[in-house]
């Protein structure tokens, strides 16, 4: 008896996706689809946390839940700040905000995944507090003579690491004949009070930062003289 001949059926080879195509996460082999591997995020913000004017480096890790290393960017959106992109080496990926302002800001991390790994996402906060100051007093000319123009000059200053200029008002207390009490305007850190009518002897001035949203409170104290005319 003959058998009859039958044509063999061909075996497919594998099929490879290409970039962009919405299925390119399984590749399909001859044992059946590739899935690509799970990732985890962290992030962390240092220092944390900051002063207002202080820079704060946020760090994002991503771990596989397999073998291999991602690759790709890691977006950071900062709530209240600015939105920040990474990309990866070795895993990790650091970016810098700066100029952010005193209060809570939100911060969330999303890696874009690769043709290997899987997006993951991950979130932390940033607290700002308000920066420390010095306050710094001086007159000029002193000592002055009777019926001259004196000028005080109060300086804010932000005590490391805060940084910026300070704003707000100064209260200027001038002890002594002519003195007073008298408010002025914080510019850039700097406030000035000017007067003739301090009497002969000696003046203790005082300068008195109110503090702004970013800065506290401090105080200068300095001392005036004030001569007879000749």
């Amino acid at each position: 008896m003959c058998t009859p001949w039958l044509p063999m059926r061909r075996r497919r080879a594998p099929t490879r996706r290409r970039p962009g195509d919405p299925t390119a996460h399984h590749l399909t082999s001859l044992g059946g689809p590739i899935m690509a591997t799970p990732t985890i995020t962290l992030v962390s913000a240092t220092p944390n946390p900051a002063t207002a004017g202080q820079s704060v480096t946020l760090t994002a890790t991503v771990i596989p839940l397999g073998a291999g290393t991602p690759t790709g960017t890691v977006t950071f959106t900062i709530t209240g700040g600015p939105t920040l992109t990474g990309t990866l080496s070795g895993g990790t990926t650091s970016v810098t905000a700066t100029g952010l302002s005193v209060g809570i800001h939100p911060v969330v991390a999303v890696y874009s995944g690769d043709t290997n790994f899987l997006s993951s996402t991950a979130a932390t906060l940033i607290v700002v507090g308000q920066a420390s100051t010095t306050t710094s007093v001086t007159s000029s000319p002193d000592p002055s003579t009777l019926g001259q123009s004196v000028t005080f000059t109060a300086t804010v200053t932000p005590v490391a690491p805060g940084s910026g200029s300070p704003s707000g008002t100064m209260t200027f207390v001038i002890g002594g004949s002519g003195g007073g009490t008298f408010t002025r305007p914080v510019t850039a850190g700097v406030a000035t009070l000017t007067l003739t009518t301090l009497g002969v002897g000696t003046h203790p001035a005082i300068a008195i930062y109110s503090g702004d949203s970013s800065f506290l409170p401090s105080s200068g104290v300095d001392t005036h003289t004030v001569n007879p005319a000749s």
